[in-house]
């Protein structure tokens, strides 16, 4: 078995299934799987695989970065749109060519579930796993960063854009909202 799926499964479990096609049967510039479990009981985890296979240009260091993306939920609410939202946002990485950085927001962009106010993505650490998921040690040239995928309510993501994504984390270390609750309130 490949190292890296290895890593993927020792930390998030079996791959259930994933997608290589959208719903128009089109072919994903990036494959997206369901894995059998998360950081927590009755949670399930998601990921891109393949996104690594293209370097993206940090916007802070102009380096090099190769990085997969994750998505956690509760196993319970069903796979949902989390395919087609990880297919989205790996394909502005590709179509840019730019990494996605600790702190940064996508969106927002409306509702992402419905009945939810979650309207952006915030990017950070896979905080809820064990430090060594943080990232895959390919070799001397080449390390590929976890980035975890969190939705953020509106008021939350220009509460990142006025004070900054330290001050954000900073509220979220205090407050320990539940950031896999798709109905939660916003902590601003």
């Amino acid at each position: 078995m490949d190292k890296f799926l290895q890593f993927l499964e020792n930390h998030l479990g079996t791959i259930e299934y994933g997608w290589t096609t959208d719903d128009k049967g089109e072919r994903l510039p990036v494959q997206i799987v369901k894995y059998s479990k998360g950081p927590f009981p009755g949670t399930c985890t998601f990921s891109t695989l393949g996104l690594n296979k293209v370097p993206l240009t940090s916007s802070v260091s102009g380096k090099h970065t190769w990085q997969e993306l994750i998505f956690i939920s509760y196993a319970d609410v069903g796979d949902l749109n989390i395919s087609a939202l990880l297919d989205q946002v790996s394909q502005m990485a590709l179509t840019y060519g730019t990494a996605y950085l600790r702190g940064d927001v996508i969106g927002p962009y409306g509702p992402i579930f419905e009945d939810s106010t979650l309207e952006a993505l915030y990017v950070t650490i896979p905080g809820y796993f064990p430090n060594s998921f943080d990232a895959f040690l390919v070799d001397d040239k080449k390390t590929i960063v976890m980035a975890w995928l969190i939705p953020i309510t509106l008021r939350e993501a220009e509460f990142i854009k006025v004070y900054g994504w330290e001050e954000f984390e900073d509220k979220l270390e205090e407050l320990d909202p539940d950031l896999i609750d798709f109905k939660r309130e916003s902590i601003i």
